[in-house]
């Protein structure tokens, strides 16, 4: 493959990154809120904390719960889902966290796109990316940035 055909795409894989983190940045508001530490622990994951997110074109907010010690609690339209989480310590080359989720409680309502989430279902995993400050991240089905959706934005608290 030429220098010519190989640019281009190397360019792209540097650019858009670059693209998205500047634009969560400027869409990130003027007083972050740091993540809950213990005290006496040391510093906690970037993923530790409340973050939400409302839909494009809808009135329906999703609000996600990392706690420390691996669990999550989600609640998305009318849906409550109680889970486990395992979360890299650090990123990938490419700037991405994997992060493997279980469902393991549910109230059996629909969340905001309408779909159910039964107790037990098998585990998903996700790649999430948090901007500079990370007080915002996007979740991704792979690590790239093709199909994403967000930013989740920390919450106060």
């Amino acid at each position: 493959m030429s220098l010519s055909r190989r640019l281009p795409q190397s360019l792209v894989l540097l650019v858009l990154p670059a693209l998205l983190c500047c634009g969560l940045a400027q869409a990130q508001s003027a007083r972050p809120a740091p993540a809950a530490k213990p005290a006496g622990a040391a510093a906690a994951h970037p993923l530790v904390g409340t973050w939400s997110w409302t839909l494009p074109g809808k009135q329906c907010t999703e609000t996600w719960q990392y706690r420390a010690d691996g669990r999550r609690l989600g609640t998305s339209g009318e849906e409550v889902t109680q889970g486990d989480y395992q979360v890299s310590a650090k990123p990938t080359t490419t700037g991405f966290y994997p992060l493997t989720e279980t469902v393991t409680g549910s109230n059996g309502k629909r969340d905001c796109s309408g779909d159910l989430h039964a107790d037990g279902d098998e585990s998903v995993i996700r790649f999430i990316q948090f901007s500079p400050k990370q007080d915002q991240f996007i979740v991704c089905k792979a690590a790239s940035l093709e199909a994403c959706f967000g930013p989740l934005k920390r919450v106060p608290g």
